[in-house]
């Protein structure tokens, strides 16, 4: 079998549209509708990449062994969410959905919308660039708790921890990346003139089929 045609195979099998699958591998409808149909060839290392992504060895890409075993096909009912944008991992970046497109979820997965992780600031929770992240919506998270912030007209994906003065206030709400090239973001005290917002809790990510 030739890359397009194990593509449209595993896509099928899993019971995925091409929408979903290019959300997954950080790609598009029209790329992915090239592949399959054998108009476009993959260079080995977008291939390397998809299976990373997909959490398969090159070989199953390339036809040298199977796809995938039986026993391990999604199961149980399933529900679309929105994809309302990317977030960044990395420095805040906003990409606003316009609500048509979707992506397949458990059905037992309490998540309200879903965005693309973009940037490697959050690798040391395995959140990668391409990841889908669910997000259930909520206004307020615990401390070390990963959210979706709007800061402004952007959004990042961080962990929330927030520095108490002697009396108890809030000071500062930092937003914390787990790699450790990256900086805390700080947002309050004087002269603040940045508007933060939580959008809801990470409550799973889907870094491979």
């Amino acid at each position: 079998m030739e890359f397009g045609d194990i593509l449209r195979q595993l896509r099928t099998e899993r019971n995925l549209s091409q929408d979903d699958l290019a959300a997954l591998l950080g790609t598009t409808k029209q790329v992915l509708s090239r592949y399959e149909t054998k108009k476009r060839v993959p260079r080995l290392s977008v291939v390397a990449e998809y299976a990373q992504k997909l959490g398969l060895p090159l070989s199953a890409l390339t036809g040298e062994t199977p796809v995938l075993p039986p026993q391990a096909l999604p199961v149980g009912r399933r529900k679309r969410v929105p994809i309302l944008g990317s977030a960044a991992c990395g420095e805040p970046i906003y990409k606003p959905g316009d609500g048509t497109e979707y992506i397949s979820v458990e059905d037992d997965l309490a998540c309200d919308f879903a965005l693309i992780a973009e940037g490697d600031s959050m690798t040391g929770d395995r959140i990668y660039s391409g990841d889908i992240v669910f997000i259930r919506s909520q206004s307020d998270v615990q401390d070390g708790e990963i959210a979706a912030i709007a800061l402004d007209n952007e959004i990042t994906l961080k962990r929330v921890r927030r520095l108490h003065g002697p009396g108890g206030a809030v000071l500062y709400t930092q937003l914390l990346p787990s790699n450790p090239a990256y900086a805390p973001i700080d947002i309050g005290g004087e002269g603040e003139t940045r508007c933060a917002r939580i959008l809801g809790k990470a409550v799973a990510v889907r870094f491979m089929l």
